[in-house]
């Protein structure tokens, strides 16, 4: 799919956010297209996303990534918005199965998205669409929800995000407010200093707790800097 994504630029994006923004297009038309398959449903990918997007959010918020054709009750109202009654929410998620390769069906009538990134990526999407950031800030110590919030950053304000992870500081919330500050869009520069200040005071504290904190932070953001080299 990188590949194919290489092809249709002739490089590839310049962030994840991007790539998977890319990959959700080519999958979404560019492969129906590519098929020969005309469009029976008559949705644009704005359209088929926008559904896929409160579908990911709510399978998010249960911590899961399966769900069955009962789950459609779901996306009710999106599908209802974009499509009227021309298909049902069943039939649609059939199409983007069978069509797009974005969900997989892994049992018989399981079905999930083809990857968790996806599923993180059309979340941080709605959420951001939908203006509800209070979730993720409500969950800024839950690693089920940090490559979400690493991604909703890269568009975003994170100032929120990093002062929630200030006022509950743990490796996991400063190496990911760390993280929000280098990758996201803006942060104010009061809250940016006191992060700033917080793992550097840290690593010079006499108190063992606070110091050890500090540096599994920089370590923390050492391994992920490496790994990603």
């Amino acid at each position: 799919m990188i590949a194919t994504v290489h092809d249709n630029r002739g490089a590839l994006p310049g962030s994840r956010l991007e790539l998977y923004e890319e990959i959700c297009e080519v999958l979404l038309v560019r492969r129906q297209e590519d098929k020969g398959i005309a469009d029976q449903i008559q949705l644009n990918a704005a359209q088929k996303q926008s559904v896929l997007q409160v579908l990911a959010l709510e399978l998010m918020i249960r911590k899961t990534r399966e769900f069955t054709l009962a789950f459609t009750k779901h996306i009710d109202e999106q599908m209802t918005a974009v499509a009227g009654n021309r298909i049902t929410p069943q039939e649609f998620l059939k199409h983007v199965e069978q069509i797009s390769g974005l969900l997989v069906e892994r049992d018989l009538g399981v079905y999930e998205f083809a990857h968790l990134s996806f599923q993180e990526y059309l979340t941080a999407v709605q959420i951001k669409e939908s203006n509800q950031e209070q979730i993720l800030i409500d969950n800024i110590n839950d690693s089920w929800w940090h490559e979400t919030i690493r991604l909703y950053a890269v568009r975003s304000d994170t100032t929120n995000l990093i002062r929630a992870a200030l006022e509950s500081p743990t490796i996991s919330s400063l190496t990911l407010a760390s993280d929000c500050l280098e990758e996201g869009l803006s942060a104010d520069p009061v809250v940016r200093q006191q992060l700033e200040e917080k793992l550097a005071s840290g690593l010079e504290s006499t108190e063992l707790e606070t110091a050890e904190l500090a540096a599994q932070v920089k370590l923390s953001r050492r391994l992920k800097h490496a790994s990603a080299n």
